[in-house]
Protein backbone atom coordinates (compact mmCIF):
# COMPACT_ATOMS: atom_id res chain seq x y z
CA UNK A 1 0.00 0.00 0.00
CA UNK A 2 1.25 3.09 -1.02
CA UNK A 3 1.40 5.66 1.91
CA UNK A 4 2.60 8.93 0.55
CA UNK A 5 0.34 11.60 0.38
CA UNK A 6 -0.59 13.81 -2.64
CA UNK A 7 2.03 14.98 -4.66
CA UNK A 8 3.43 19.03 -3.83
CA UNK A 9 2.85 21.38 -6.64
CA UNK A 10 3.57 24.97 -6.52
CA UNK A 11 1.96 27.83 -9.11
CA UNK A 12 3.91 30.56 -9.89
CA UNK A 13 1.53 33.87 -10.03
CA UNK A 14 1.04 33.52 -13.99
CA UNK A 15 -0.48 29.92 -13.79
CA UNK A 16 -2.84 31.66 -11.11
CA UNK A 17 -3.81 33.94 -13.42
CA UNK A 18 -3.95 31.70 -16.19
CA UNK A 19 -6.45 29.27 -14.86
CA UNK A 20 -8.35 32.40 -13.36
CA UNK A 21 -9.09 33.50 -16.60
CA UNK A 22 -9.64 30.28 -18.25
CA UNK A 23 -12.68 29.87 -15.55
CA UNK A 24 -14.12 32.66 -16.30
CA UNK A 25 -14.09 32.71 -20.13
CA UNK A 26 -15.23 28.87 -19.91
CA UNK A 27 -18.24 29.99 -18.06
CA UNK A 28 -18.01 26.74 -16.07
CA UNK A 29 -21.23 26.22 -13.64
CA UNK A 30 -19.00 23.56 -11.58
CA UNK A 31 -16.17 24.82 -9.48
CA UNK A 32 -15.24 21.28 -8.81
CA UNK A 33 -15.90 20.30 -11.95
CA UNK A 34 -13.41 22.71 -13.35
CA UNK A 35 -10.69 21.64 -10.64
CA UNK A 36 -11.04 17.78 -11.53
CA UNK A 37 -9.99 18.71 -15.21
CA UNK A 38 -7.17 20.58 -14.20
CA UNK A 39 -6.19 18.70 -11.59
CA UNK A 40 -6.34 21.33 -8.90
CA UNK A 41 -6.84 20.68 -5.46
CA UNK A 42 -10.49 22.54 -5.26
CA UNK A 43 -9.13 23.97 -1.20
CA UNK A 44 -6.14 25.29 -3.08
CA UNK A 45 -8.75 26.90 -5.80
CA UNK A 46 -10.49 28.25 -2.72
CA UNK A 47 -8.24 29.91 -1.78
CA UNK A 48 -7.61 31.76 -5.01
CA UNK A 49 -11.06 32.76 -5.49
CA UNK A 50 -11.05 34.53 -2.01
CA UNK A 51 -8.00 36.27 -2.92
CA UNK A 52 -8.75 36.65 -6.75
CA UNK A 53 -8.79 40.57 -7.00
CA UNK A 54 -5.32 41.06 -5.09
CA UNK A 55 -3.86 38.05 -7.72
CA UNK A 56 -4.97 39.56 -10.96
CA UNK A 57 -3.93 42.73 -9.97
CA UNK A 58 -0.64 41.49 -8.75
CA UNK A 59 2.37 43.37 -10.27
CA UNK A 60 5.24 40.77 -9.14
CA UNK A 61 7.15 38.91 -12.02
CA UNK A 62 4.68 35.72 -13.34
CA UNK A 63 7.66 33.32 -12.83
CA UNK A 64 7.02 34.42 -9.11
CA UNK A 65 5.71 31.91 -6.54
CA UNK A 66 4.34 34.51 -3.92
CA UNK A 67 2.80 37.90 -4.45
CA UNK A 68 5.05 39.60 -1.76
CA UNK A 69 4.83 40.97 1.29
CA UNK A 70 6.20 38.16 3.46
CA UNK A 71 8.22 38.16 6.65
CA UNK A 72 8.53 40.93 9.76
CA UNK A 73 5.57 43.25 9.55
CA UNK A 74 6.52 47.01 9.67
CA UNK A 75 6.70 48.53 12.71
CA UNK A 76 6.41 51.99 11.37
CA UNK A 77 3.33 53.68 11.63
CA UNK A 78 3.65 56.36 8.94
CA UNK A 79 5.43 53.34 6.38
CA UNK A 80 3.06 53.90 3.41
CA UNK A 81 3.66 58.04 3.68
CA UNK A 82 7.67 57.18 3.84
CA UNK A 83 8.42 54.82 1.15
CA UNK A 84 5.74 56.96 -0.96
CA UNK A 85 8.25 60.04 -0.06
CA UNK A 86 11.38 58.25 -0.38
CA UNK A 87 10.42 57.39 -4.00
CA UNK A 88 10.83 61.20 -5.63
CA UNK A 89 12.20 62.79 -2.82
CA UNK A 90 15.61 63.31 -0.58
CA UNK A 91 14.77 62.53 2.99
CA UNK A 92 17.44 64.13 4.73
CA UNK A 93 16.39 68.11 4.34
CA UNK A 94 13.28 67.32 5.32
CA UNK A 95 14.80 65.89 8.85
CA UNK A 96 17.60 67.33 9.73
CA UNK A 97 16.67 70.50 9.94
CA UNK A 98 14.44 69.73 13.40
CA UNK A 99 17.23 68.05 15.23
CA UNK A 100 19.48 69.71 17.80
CA UNK A 101 22.52 67.11 17.11
CA UNK A 102 22.68 67.56 12.96
CA UNK A 103 25.49 64.81 13.01
CA UNK A 104 23.55 62.31 15.67
CA UNK A 105 20.82 63.20 13.65
CA UNK A 106 21.76 62.11 10.53
CA UNK A 107 23.38 58.52 11.51
CA UNK A 108 20.48 57.70 13.70
CA UNK A 109 18.09 58.55 10.44
CA UNK A 110 20.83 56.79 8.29
CA UNK A 111 20.27 53.13 10.04
CA UNK A 112 16.64 53.70 10.42
CA UNK A 113 16.35 54.06 6.19
CA UNK A 114 19.00 51.60 5.50
CA UNK A 115 16.63 48.80 7.37
CA UNK A 116 13.57 49.89 6.17
CA UNK A 117 14.94 50.16 2.67
CA UNK A 118 16.08 46.28 3.12
CA UNK A 119 13.03 45.45 3.35
CA UNK A 120 11.37 47.05 0.19
CA UNK A 121 14.32 45.67 -1.67
CA UNK A 122 16.15 48.26 -2.04
CA UNK A 123 20.02 47.72 -1.97
CA UNK A 124 22.75 50.17 -2.26
CA UNK A 125 25.26 49.79 -5.29
CA UNK A 126 28.98 50.83 -5.56
CA UNK A 127 31.20 49.90 -8.17
CA UNK A 128 34.67 48.38 -6.93
CA UNK A 129 37.63 47.85 -9.09
CA UNK A 130 40.59 45.95 -8.06
CA UNK A 131 43.99 45.38 -10.01
CA UNK A 132 44.71 42.03 -7.59
CA UNK A 133 43.06 39.61 -5.84
CA UNK A 134 42.62 39.75 -2.14
CA UNK A 135 44.33 36.71 -1.56
CA UNK A 136 46.98 37.92 -3.31
CA UNK A 137 46.87 41.56 -1.59
CA UNK A 138 46.90 40.05 1.64
CA UNK A 139 50.32 37.88 1.14
CA UNK A 140 51.76 41.81 0.18
CA UNK A 141 49.62 43.37 3.52
CA UNK A 142 51.49 40.24 5.53
CA UNK A 143 55.16 40.59 3.72
CA UNK A 144 54.99 44.49 4.10
CA UNK A 145 53.94 44.69 7.72
CA UNK A 146 56.92 42.10 8.56
CA UNK A 147 59.52 44.18 6.48
CA UNK A 148 58.51 47.12 7.42
CA UNK A 149 58.81 46.68 11.22
CA UNK A 150 62.24 45.10 10.71
CA UNK A 151 63.45 48.21 9.55
CA UNK A 152 61.99 50.56 11.83
CA UNK A 153 61.02 49.00 14.97
CA UNK A 154 63.29 51.30 16.98
CA UNK A 155 61.90 54.47 15.73
CA UNK A 156 59.41 55.60 18.09
CA UNK A 157 55.94 55.86 16.82
CA UNK A 158 55.41 59.53 16.78
CA UNK A 159 58.35 59.55 14.08
CA UNK A 160 56.42 57.20 11.71
CA UNK A 161 54.12 59.32 9.20
CA UNK A 162 52.14 58.65 6.24
CA UNK A 163 50.98 61.49 3.75
CA UNK A 164 48.90 61.32 0.76
CA UNK A 165 46.63 63.46 -1.12
CA UNK A 166 42.97 63.49 -1.72
CA UNK A 167 40.67 65.47 -4.24
CA UNK A 168 38.05 67.69 -2.32
CA UNK A 169 34.83 69.07 -4.42
CA UNK A 170 32.42 71.81 -4.12
CA UNK A 171 29.48 69.27 -4.32
CA UNK A 172 30.03 66.23 -2.83
CA UNK A 173 26.86 64.48 -3.03
CA UNK A 174 26.50 61.13 -1.17
CA UNK A 175 28.08 58.01 -3.49
CA UNK A 176 25.28 56.13 -3.54
CA UNK A 177 21.65 56.23 -4.15
CA UNK A 178 18.62 53.85 -3.22
CA UNK A 179 17.66 52.37 -5.79
CA UNK A 180 14.62 50.03 -6.47
CA UNK A 181 15.38 46.42 -7.36
CA UNK A 182 14.87 46.18 -11.51
CA UNK A 183 14.96 49.81 -12.04
CA UNK A 184 17.65 52.57 -13.34
CA UNK A 185 20.14 53.95 -10.47
CA UNK A 186 20.81 56.87 -13.10
CA UNK A 187 20.33 60.66 -11.86
CA UNK A 188 18.79 62.92 -14.34
CA UNK A 189 21.78 65.87 -13.98
CA UNK A 190 24.53 66.65 -11.62
CA UNK A 191 27.67 68.58 -11.85
CA UNK A 192 29.93 66.36 -13.90
CA UNK A 193 33.30 68.96 -13.42
CA UNK A 194 32.37 70.09 -10.28
CA UNK A 195 35.33 72.83 -9.06
CA UNK A 196 38.35 70.76 -7.04
CA UNK A 197 41.36 70.95 -4.81
CA UNK A 198 43.51 68.63 -3.65
CA UNK A 199 44.33 68.43 0.51
CA UNK A 200 47.21 66.61 1.43
CA UNK A 201 47.09 64.65 5.00
CA UNK A 202 49.53 63.66 7.00
CA UNK A 203 48.81 61.37 10.19
CA UNK A 204 51.25 59.89 12.60
CA UNK A 205 50.87 56.56 14.24
CA UNK A 206 50.84 57.51 17.46
CA UNK A 207 47.92 59.12 16.80
CA UNK A 208 48.18 62.42 15.74
CA UNK A 209 46.97 64.03 12.38
CA UNK A 210 49.24 66.38 10.53
CA UNK A 211 48.77 69.94 8.56
CA UNK A 212 46.71 69.89 4.98
CA UNK A 213 48.99 71.43 2.41
CA UNK A 214 45.89 72.91 1.69
CA UNK A 215 49.68 83.49 -2.00
CA UNK A 216 46.50 87.77 -3.78
CA UNK A 217 43.16 85.20 -2.81
CA UNK A 218 45.93 82.94 -0.19
CA UNK A 219 45.74 85.29 2.35
CA UNK A 220 41.71 85.36 2.80
CA UNK A 221 41.83 81.19 3.88
CA UNK A 222 41.74 80.19 7.58
CA UNK A 223 44.98 80.64 9.03
CA UNK A 224 47.08 77.56 10.66
CA UNK A 225 47.49 75.89 6.79
CA UNK A 226 49.67 75.63 4.03
CA UNK A 227 47.81 76.70 0.59
CA UNK A 228 49.50 76.57 -2.82
CA UNK A 229 48.28 76.97 -6.50
CA UNK A 230 48.84 74.69 -9.05
CA UNK A 231 47.52 74.46 -12.56
CA UNK A 232 45.23 71.55 -12.70
CA UNK A 233 44.75 71.61 -8.32
CA UNK A 234 46.78 68.13 -8.47
CA UNK A 235 50.17 67.25 -6.71
CA UNK A 236 53.47 68.03 -8.67
CA UNK A 237 56.97 68.44 -8.08
CA UNK A 238 56.89 71.49 -7.40
CA UNK A 239 54.01 71.52 -4.53
CA UNK A 240 55.73 68.36 -3.38
CA UNK A 241 58.71 69.91 -2.55
CA UNK A 242 57.11 73.21 -0.45
CA UNK A 243 55.25 70.22 1.10
CA UNK A 244 58.37 68.99 2.69
CA UNK A 245 60.03 72.24 3.25
CA UNK A 246 56.73 74.35 4.50
CA UNK A 247 54.52 71.70 6.00
CA UNK A 248 56.54 68.44 7.08
CA UNK A 249 60.01 70.27 7.96
CA UNK A 250 58.74 72.07 11.05
CA UNK A 251 56.88 68.75 12.59
CA UNK A 252 59.85 66.83 12.66
CA UNK A 253 61.97 66.73 15.69
CA UNK A 254 64.05 63.83 14.99
CA UNK A 255 64.63 61.34 11.93
CA UNK A 256 61.85 60.26 10.89
CA UNK A 257 59.93 57.24 8.31
CA UNK A 258 57.41 59.07 5.57
CA UNK A 259 55.03 55.88 4.48
CA UNK A 260 53.56 57.29 0.83
CA UNK A 261 52.41 55.72 -2.09
CA UNK A 262 53.94 55.43 -5.25
CA UNK A 263 53.14 58.41 -6.97
CA UNK A 264 56.23 59.61 -8.78
CA UNK A 265 57.01 63.07 -6.90
CA UNK A 266 56.63 60.78 -3.97
CA UNK A 267 59.21 58.46 -4.51
CA UNK A 268 61.56 60.45 -6.57
CA UNK A 269 65.56 60.45 -6.06
CA UNK A 270 65.22 64.80 -5.13
CA UNK A 271 62.77 63.53 -2.18
CA UNK A 272 64.81 60.86 -1.25
CA UNK A 273 67.87 63.36 -1.29
CA UNK A 274 65.85 65.49 0.52
CA UNK A 275 64.42 63.78 3.34
CA UNK A 276 67.98 62.22 3.77
CA UNK A 277 70.38 64.90 3.86
CA UNK A 278 67.71 67.53 5.09
CA UNK A 279 65.61 65.90 7.69
CA UNK A 280 67.67 63.07 7.64
CA UNK A 281 64.70 61.04 7.32
CA UNK A 282 63.81 57.84 5.05
CA UNK A 283 61.00 57.69 2.35
CA UNK A 284 59.22 53.93 2.83
CA UNK A 285 57.50 53.21 -0.44
CA UNK A 286 54.15 50.98 -0.30
CA UNK A 287 53.66 47.95 -2.53
CA UNK A 288 52.81 48.64 -5.93
CA UNK A 289 49.01 48.07 -6.10
CA UNK A 290 48.60 47.95 -1.93
CA UNK A 291 47.33 51.21 -0.65
CA UNK A 292 43.58 49.73 0.24
CA UNK A 293 45.63 47.20 2.52
CA UNK A 294 49.02 48.15 3.47
CA UNK A 295 48.38 52.38 3.55
CA UNK A 296 46.81 54.05 6.77
CA UNK A 297 45.50 56.92 5.56
CA UNK A 298 43.55 54.63 3.34
CA UNK A 299 42.49 52.06 5.56
CA UNK A 300 40.77 54.28 8.63
CA UNK A 301 41.29 57.56 7.67
CA UNK A 302 39.72 58.29 4.34
CA UNK A 303 36.73 56.63 4.48
CA UNK A 304 35.10 58.59 7.57
CA UNK A 305 37.30 62.19 5.94
CA UNK A 306 34.98 61.41 3.13
CA UNK A 307 31.90 60.76 4.44
CA UNK A 308 32.03 63.28 6.95
CA UNK A 309 32.17 65.91 3.90
CA UNK A 310 29.50 64.87 2.16
CA UNK A 311 27.53 65.16 5.57
CA UNK A 312 29.02 68.61 5.87
CA UNK A 313 28.03 69.56 1.98
CA UNK A 314 24.57 67.81 2.76
CA UNK A 315 24.05 70.33 5.61
CA UNK A 316 25.37 73.12 3.77
CA UNK A 317 22.80 72.71 0.95
CA UNK A 318 20.24 72.26 3.53
CA UNK A 319 21.06 75.33 5.18
CA UNK A 320 21.32 77.52 2.06
CA UNK A 321 18.51 80.38 1.62
CA UNK A 322 17.83 79.10 -2.30
CA UNK A 323 19.00 76.13 -4.29
CA UNK A 324 19.48 79.20 -7.38
CA UNK A 325 22.81 80.67 -5.54
CA UNK A 326 25.34 81.18 -7.84
CA UNK A 327 29.03 80.99 -6.26
CA UNK A 328 31.82 82.59 -8.19
CA UNK A 329 34.79 80.74 -8.42
CA UNK A 330 36.67 81.60 -5.09
CA UNK A 331 33.82 81.31 -3.09
CA UNK A 332 33.81 77.71 -4.18
CA UNK A 333 37.60 77.51 -3.13
CA UNK A 334 37.38 78.98 0.06
CA UNK A 335 34.20 76.93 1.08
CA UNK A 336 36.27 73.97 -0.02
CA UNK A 337 39.18 74.68 2.06
CA UNK A 338 36.41 75.58 5.22
CA UNK A 339 34.74 72.32 4.93
CA UNK A 340 38.08 70.63 4.15
CA UNK A 341 39.59 72.04 7.95
CA UNK A 342 36.16 71.68 9.71
CA UNK A 343 36.00 67.67 8.91
CA UNK A 344 39.86 66.81 9.35
CA UNK A 345 40.33 68.32 13.20
CA UNK A 346 36.97 66.23 13.58
CA UNK A 347 39.45 62.71 12.86
CA UNK A 348 40.62 61.65 16.17
CA UNK A 349 43.38 60.68 17.31
CA UNK A 350 42.36 57.22 18.13
CA UNK A 351 41.10 56.91 14.78
CA UNK A 352 44.90 57.83 13.01
CA UNK A 353 46.35 55.21 15.92
CA UNK A 354 43.85 52.60 15.10
CA UNK A 355 44.81 53.11 10.80
CA UNK A 356 48.09 52.60 11.96
CA UNK A 357 47.46 49.23 13.92
CA UNK A 358 45.43 47.74 10.97
CA UNK A 359 47.64 48.79 8.07
CA UNK A 360 50.83 47.62 9.58
CA UNK A 361 50.12 45.69 12.45
CA UNK A 362 52.87 44.70 14.73
CA UNK A 363 51.99 41.70 15.66
CA UNK A 364 51.42 38.94 12.56
CA UNK A 365 48.14 37.12 11.80
CA UNK A 366 48.84 33.46 11.93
Amino acid sequence: MDNRGRQQHRYSNGQRKELLAEFHASNATSERQFCRAKHLPYSTWQGWRSKEDKIMTNKRHSRCATMGGQGAKEIIPFKDDLLAFMLPEGLASAVLGEQKSEAVAFNSFRSLLLRFAERHRFRHRTPCISKVTQRVLDEVWLGYAASFWSKYAQYDRSQLLNVDETAVYFDMPPGKTLAEIGKSSKVANGEKHSDRLTAVLTIRADGQPGGVIDKKELSTYPAGHFYAVQKNAWMDERVWSMYLDEVLAPCLDDASVLVVDNFECHVSDSTHEKLAETLFSVVEPLPPNSTSRCQPLDVGVMGPLKAMLKTAWLLEEDSRSSVDDVFTAQEKRLAMVKRTILVWEKITSETVAKSFDKAIPTVLEG
